[in-house]
């Protein structure tokens, strides 16, 4: 028996094509900003792996310091130490974890706009499927396991995520979310059965 999805989940889920936009805009923020930073000059720049390092983002993301006279202008890329800690007075501008760029401003509003579309669609989805497609049988034991994996995942991607921005770049590590969420947009377009109507004592019936 064919069962056609139900609007409310087509609906959620083309909020989730808005989340997966959302998720690519973040990657397409952060890439912005790691080439509009100011640019780093060799000369007195004392950061390791000089060859890989061509302006502040690159700078620091080595774990050195950019200094410039100021927050657009080229600078320095020095590796700390106590007789060079970016103190010369003629340098105004200096950065350790953050460098400035005009869009830095994108991030704000790719975030918000993905936190948006996320809460509105696969955020709430997930529960409200997770509540209706187990068969009686096995419910109480699949609700828990479901519920637990989420949580582990949740806490994978939060140990994750530093060593990820450190392997693939910050945009890197997004758009590879992006990718995760796609393919999981897709399973749900094409496997997800119907369930309004459906009492949960026939709900096994859908996946036979």
């Amino acid at each position: 028996m064919y069962f056609p999805k139900f609007k409310l989940t087509l609906s959620s889920l083309s909020d989730n094509i808005f989340s997966i936009t959302g998720l690519a805009l973040l990657g397409g923020a952060y890439f912005s900003i790691s080439k509009t930073t100011a640019t780093v000059t060799t000369m007195n720049s004392t950061c390791p792996d000089m060859s890989q390092i061509l302006n502040c983002d690159t700078c620091v993301s080595h774990s050195c310091v950019f200094c410039s006279q100021d927050k657009a202008a080229p600078g320095q890329c020095i590796l700390p130490t106590p007789s060079n800690n970016c103190t010369d007075p003629a340098l105004h501008y200096r950065a350790e974890n953050v460098c400035y760029s005009p869009y830095s401003w994108t991030i704000i509003a790719a975030m918000v706009f993905y936190i948006a579309m996320f809460a509105t669609g696969i955020g709430t989805l997930a529960w409200t499927i997770n509540s209706e497609i187990y068969p009686m049988w096995v419910r109480g034991y699949a609700l828990s396991l479901s519920t637990m994996t989420n949580w582990v995942f949740n806490l994978l991607i939060a140990f994750t995520f530093l060593d990820l921005t450190r392997l693939l770049t910050k945009y890197g590590a997004f758009w590879m979310y992006t990718g995760i969420t796609a393919v999981g947009w897709l399973l749900f377009y094409f496997k997800l059965p119907e369930t309004r109507g459906v009492p949960l004592e026939q709900v096994e019936q859908l996946f036979s």
